[in-house]
């Protein structure tokens, strides 16, 4: 379904994917692990189209669209990210920011998103994410975290994507909201059958959730892993702990 070839990206002097491959096939939920630095989050770029390598190709579904602009990938390719701020309008209310992600594909102006959607429909969204419909007028950005990262997840899967890309979506939710929105988001990947690529630094969510993980490491996927391996691997060992001895 998704295949990279021999990409290379460079910034400066800086080699940050060396000759990546990869194949994503239909359906896989790919749980990525890797240190600061390891190139996760351009990994994601060049997916999304966000960046541009300087050498390989990328393969959705047979289409070459390695030249592609990230506007044209984004009816295929959904992409939610670690900062709350980058998924949503936080100055506009719940209701407009949904408006307009009901609209973002559709052949109409801005001032209709702006108008809304209708107003039963914003409701069976929040009722769904078992947030208070008060909520509804209330700007984004005066929302907590976890509300907001539900609600951009909902935004963004009004369509449902051929392929999904979490970035790191619970790195700024505390425990009970990161559990709330994996919770939703899995219900929906499994409801849906959506393949989906996860970025994360938590090797538990790596052996609890997905059928595959990757390990990134220098720009490169150095280990994979399946189902049957997850019942013997270390979490410990797959991209490192904290030496709480040298906290003392």
């Amino acid at each position: 379904m998704l295949e990279l070839k021999s990409i290379n990206l460079w910034f400066g002097a800086n080699h940050v994917l060396r000759d990546l491959n990869c194949e994503v096939s239909k359906g896989d939920f790919i749980v990525i692990l890797g240190t600061n630095g390891a190139g996760k989050s351009s990994f994601f770029d060049t997916i999304a189209g966000k960046i541009k390598p300087q050498t390989g190709e990328i393969i959705l579904n047979n289409l070459n669209v390695t030249k592609l602009s990230q506007q044209n990938r984004a009816g295929m390719i959904t992409r939610i990210f670690q900062n709350t701020r980058l998924n949503s309008a936080g100055n506009l209310t719940v209701a407009q920011n949904l408006a307009l992600a009901h609209y973002s594909r559709r052949n109409a102006k801005l001032v209709d998103g702006m108008a809304g959607m209708p107003r039963k429909h914003a409701e069976q969204i929040l009722n769904q994410l078992n947030i208070d419909l008060k909520l509804l007028d209330r700007p984004m950005q005066q929302l907590s975290g976890g509300q907001r990262q539900l609600i951009a997840f909902a935004m963004s899967t009004q369509k449902i994507p051929q392929i999904l890309l979490l970035d790191e979506p619970t790195a700024a939710l505390d425990p009970q909201a990161a559990t709330k929105l994996l919770q939703h988001a899995c219900s929906f990947i499994k409801k849906n059958q959506v393949t989906t690529l996860l970025i994360t630094h938590d090797p538990q969510i790596a052996l609890s959730l997905g059928n595959k993980i990757w390990i990134l490491e220098n720009g490169q996927i150095s280990r994979t892993y399946t189902l049957a391996d997850k019942p013997n691997l270390d979490p410990d060992k797959l991209i490192g702990q904290i030496d709480y001895a040298k906290l003392t």
